[in-house]
């Protein structure tokens, strides 16, 4: 018995033509996504833009409400001080690190999101407790002119301006 060699002219099964050419539309999608999401602005880059007001209740109990914000960010994103009279840090962290306390839950300085999105936005508000047991703020018993800055992670601007507490 001879063995004889058949010449077989495909070049690939088809099979593997069509994994070829879903495997190329994949990459040519990715490619197109990402050069498009670049004229999107899929992210904030600049700090949002904003104002805010700061109240008083009589027993201590500051509260800093964010009366506009431009665009809405997340809580992920922000990062709040609480300066002294002399400008210096006396307490601060992400805003997602104070989102969903209470007083006398050992944060000094809690975040209220009234609208439940998870962005600062307004009518949101943080609350300021001096005296907090076992937080920053346990030994200071009064904040008023100390004041209240929040910033914008990705690039450290500030957003809006300082807030001072003045009765």
């Amino acid at each position: 018995m001879k063995r004889r060699i058949v010449n077989d002219e495909q070049a690939v099964s088809p099979v593997i033509a069509v994994i070829l050419m879903v495997a190329i539309t994949v990459v040519l999608a990715a490619v197109l996504y990402v050069w498009a999401s670049s004229f999107l602005g899929g992210t904030t880059k600049n700090a949002p833009t904003g104002s805010m007001i700061a109240n008083e209740d009589g027993r201590g109990t500051w509260t800093i409400s964010i009366v506009k914000l431009n665009p809405q960010v997340s809580v992920n994103s922000v990062h709040w001080y609480l300066l002294d009279t002399e400008g210096n840090t006396k307490t601060d962290g992400l805003v997602s690190d104070v989102y969903g306390y209470y007083s006398g839950q050992g944060k000094a300085v809690v975040f209220i999101d009234n609208d439940f999105n998870g962005k600062l936005s307004p009518g949101d508000k943080f609350e300021v407790h001096p005296a907090e047991p076992d937080s920053d703020l346990s030994a200071v018993s009064d904040v008023t002119d100390y004041s209240f800055r929040m910033k914008f992670e990705p690039n450290g601007d500030v957003i809006g301006y300082d807030i001072s507490l003045k009765s």
